[in-house]
């Protein structure tokens, strides 16, 4: 993921809420937390993952069932997390859940990689995603195109949703670790994945667009 340039209601949002108002779920190893402590916010960091993990959440906890009053959060953030919980038990009612921890004026922003066929280098990171989910479910999942989620989610947290697309401003950098990893062990040059990485050394590799989708809770005099 990249998720740069950042919308600007987004950055709007950020600095409406105040450097430590917002929360940011599936943190990981916090690639997205340098983005929004770049842009002067210190969220609070979430992950079901312990920190011995190599995560860096300050709570450890199940996105799927927050441990947050209700209307207790501000700004809560989920960067390239929805395509993990969307298959598992409870993952379509996320967005409800998270719905219910804005306060009156909060925002709920979503973060996710859209799937493309053009150029070649988007089509190769789209199909790398899918491979990987193939072969390691547990920890990989396709992309989520915004199309999936407008039906899926939207339909069960309904509300004045708003969302946009933009192009990733960098490429990941990491384009010869996953080559090695499609490619496997066995050093074959005829299996799927050697053939998708000869295809990503050949063409390279590219995020391409990513999407994001924003709710409002509404004010109590909205309401």
């Amino acid at each position: 993921m990249s998720y740069t340039p950042l919308p600007e209601i987004f950055l709007e949002d950020l600095k409406r809420s105040g450097p430590g108002a917002g929360v940011e779920l599936g943190c990981g190893e916090g690639r997205f937390t340098r983005l929004l402590t770049a842009a002067g916010a210190r969220p609070v960091c979430l992950d079901r993952r312990a920190a011995w993990a190599g995560t860096i959440a300050d709570v450890v906890a199940d996105a799927r069932s927050l441990p947050l009053r209700e209307a207790s959060v501000s700004l809560l953030v989920a960067a390239g997390l929805l395509r993990h919980l969307w298959p598992l038990p409870g993952g379509l009612a996320c967005p409800t859940d998270w719905i219910r921890c804005l306060a009156p004026g909060g925002a709920l922003w979503i973060f996710e990689d859209e799937p493309l066929s053009h150029p070649p280098a988007a089509r190769h990171f789209r199909d790398a995603m899918a491979f990987l989910a193939r072969v390691a479910p547990d920890v990989r999942r396709p992309l989520l195109p915004l199309a999936t989620f407008r039906r899926r989610w939207r339909a069960n947290a309904p509300g004045q949703w708003r969302h946009g697309c933009a192009m990733n401003e960098f490429a990941p950098d990491d384009v010869e670790v996953l080559a090695s990893l499609l490619e496997g062990e066995h050093g074959s040059t005829d299996s799927p994945g050697a053939r998708l990485a000869a295809a990503i050394r050949r063409d390279g590799l590219s995020y391409g667009h990513y999407w994001w989708a924003r709710l409002e809770r509404p004010r109590e005099d909205q309401a």
